[in-house]
């Protein structure tokens, strides 16, 4: 990338900034994509952590909420993070928040160790 696109992008953000927009620029490319985030977000503290082992083999489906959409997977032996909920999802699925957030089924999880 020449000094002039550079240039260019630095005073496009910088612009951007003080108009009071929340922005990140992903990476520095031929291609500029800059991405609108939240002006606050909230951090989440994970309540305890558990380890994906699904019997048939396979990746454990990530569902945006219980019986809900499939929006990842998760391999054995991946280590998550267990999220505060307030127990509406039932006893079958359990609130993760990391590596990815959504909701998994707790009979695949093993290992837990919880912070409280």
């Amino acid at each position: 990338m020449n000094n002039w696109k550079k240039y260019l992008m630095n005073i496009t953000c910088a612009s951007l900034c003080l108009l009071g927009f929340n922005t990140v620029v992903l990476a520095v490319t031929s291609k500029i994509k800059i991405v609108s985030t939240p002006k606050y977000q909230l951090a989440q503290t994970p309540v305890g952590y558990c380890t994906v082992s699904d019997p048939t083999d396979s990746p454990l489906n990530v569902r945006d909420r219980p019986n809900g959409k499939v929006i990842g997977t998760l391999e054995n032996n991946a280590v998550v993070a267990i999220g505060v909920t307030d127990g509406s999802e039932g006893e079958n699925w359990t609130r993760i928040i990391r590596p990815i957030e959504g909701y998994v089924w707790a009979k695949y999880l093993i290992d837990c160790e919880y912070n409280y």
